[in-house]
């Protein structure tokens, strides 16, 4: 089943959080700064550009076909979509994230850092406050999704298994009555938008 998602690695980062979860009341919410904002400004019109092109429609055929062209692509670098990650959350209302920063790599690579805030009573005292979560690895996308691959994933000095993971995630979800997801799904990027690349430093949007 597809399941829509602004951005894979925004969403992923708001996903993996469940895996340490409490029944605790939301963290405050908190704003992007102004510079923030500056700096995810050209990806996010890009974006609403990619989608507005979509709903036009066809121009009209002529006589002579045309040649075919393949797809087009926008090249941003890894502030401007660490910016839009961060948007993404706040506007998202993300509970439980408060930060998270990609490391962009070659062939579709990425690592990172996702900070934690679990509120005021986590885990009924069992986990700190806040944690930081370490990770490691890939994404396939095409034909207008994607989906992440983990190589690697430490809450804090601890090594977690993907696969432990999605158990937590099922079962979370359940408690909370809505429908499960997994670290493996695949996800519906922006709207026109046909599949994403990375090179060191920079993401690719093909469209």
């Amino acid at each position: 089943m597809k399941k829509n998602a602004s951005w894979s690695l925004a969403a992923f980062a708001a996903l993996v959080s469940v895996a340490v979860l409490a029944p605790v009341p939301p963290a405050a919410g908190g704003q992007a700064s102004p510079e923030v904002r500056a700096k995810a400004a050209g990806i996010l019109a890009a974006l609403e550009r990619i989608e507005a092109e979509r709903g036009r429609p066809a121009p009209a055929r002529t006589l002579a076909p045309e040649p075919a062209s393949g797809p087009r692509s926008l090249t941003f670098s890894e502030a401007e979509f660490n910016a839009y990650v961060a948007c993404r959350l706040v506007d998202e209302k993300e509970r439980y994230v408060r930060t998270a920063e990609f490391k962009l790599l070659a062939d579709d690579h990425f690592e990172g850092r996702i900070m934690l805030d679990l509120g005021s009573k986590p885990a009924a005292g069992i986990l700190p406050q806040r944690q930081d979560l370490l990770f490691a690895g890939q994404f396939e996308s095409r034909d207008g999704m994607i989906r992440i691959r983990l190589d690697k994933l430490f809450l804090g000095a601890q090594s977690l298994s993907p696969g432990f993971v999605d158990l937590i995630i099922g079962f979370v979800s359940r408690l909370q009555g809505v429908e499960p997801t997994s670290l493996e799904d695949w996800y519906e990027l922006p709207s026109g938008v046909l599949r994403l690349g990375t090179q060191p430093g920079r993401v690719v949007v093909f469209y």
